[in-house]
């Protein structure tokens, strides 16, 4: 009987451990993910001049990639973000072409804006912040566009979230990039993250891909007229 009880005893303080750490763990993991929200509404907020007959927009003239997206649309698309941290970033974009015939450096070939670095901190994330980023890569002429992404934007393209086309690069990358073209605006957004998103076990790197980075597409192109 004395035995028994002993048994009894250790069954029930080693259930009582088990419910304490499951508990524990529930608890941690609802206050440890991340919550997924919608590109905030935009309504051509970014006008680009007419672009017909092959012309092309010099890269100093193209809109600062911040305000493709800005920080109100990261907070409406990731609104448990903290620590919010805005930079510009310069991009030089001649084509090889152009630096063969002359490789002497152009202010027209560069924008001091052309890309827009964010990072930030998420609820659960594991080894390093947050980070998204939007670049510029071309604006020109709509047709010349269509022509040009064909050449450089190879893949399985898809229509989404307003935009012309879209194509993912490194498909088996879970923290893949989407390039994507709307008239006569080509660009790209990508991004990483260590968070567990809500509805998820586990961290979920894909999620960021097909869930997240689509509404920051659907932000620009809604900017876009």
């Amino acid at each position: 009987m004395k035995k028994n009880r002993i048994a009894w005893l250790a069954l029930a303080a080693a259930l009582l451990v088990s419910t304490t750490v499951v508990a524990t763990l529930q608890i941690v993991n609802a206050s440890g993910e991340s919550s997924i929200g919608k590109a905030a509404p935009r309504n051509g907020d970014v006008r680009l001049p007419p672009l017909k007959d092959g012309r092309i927009l010099a890269a100093d003239k193209w809109p600062d990639a911040c305000t493709l997206v800005d920080e109100e649309d990261v907070k409406a698309i990731l609104p448990d973000a903290e620590d919010l941290r805005q930079e510009q970033r310069g991009v030089y974009v001649p084509s090889v072409k152009d630096f063969a015939a002359d490789s002497s450096w152009k202010e027209s070939n560069s924008s001091d804006s052309g890309q827009c670095d964010y990072a930030m901190r998420l609820p659960g994330e594991r080894y390093r912040p947050t980070h998204f980023w939007i670049r510029v890569d071309a604006v020109a002429d709509p047709q010349l566009i269509a022509g040009y992404y064909r050449e450089v934007a190879p893949g399985a393209t898809m229509k989404m979230n307003g935009a012309d086309l879209c194509v993912i690069n490194g498909p088996h990358d879970g923290n893949g990039s989407w390039t994507c073209r709307k008239g006569p605006l080509m660009f790209t957004v990508g991004g990483h993250t260590t968070t567990t998103f809500e509805g998820q076990f586990d961290a979920a790197p894909f999620i960021w891909r097909d869930e997240v980075a689509p509404e920051f597409i659907r932000t620009v192109t809604a900017k876009v007229t």
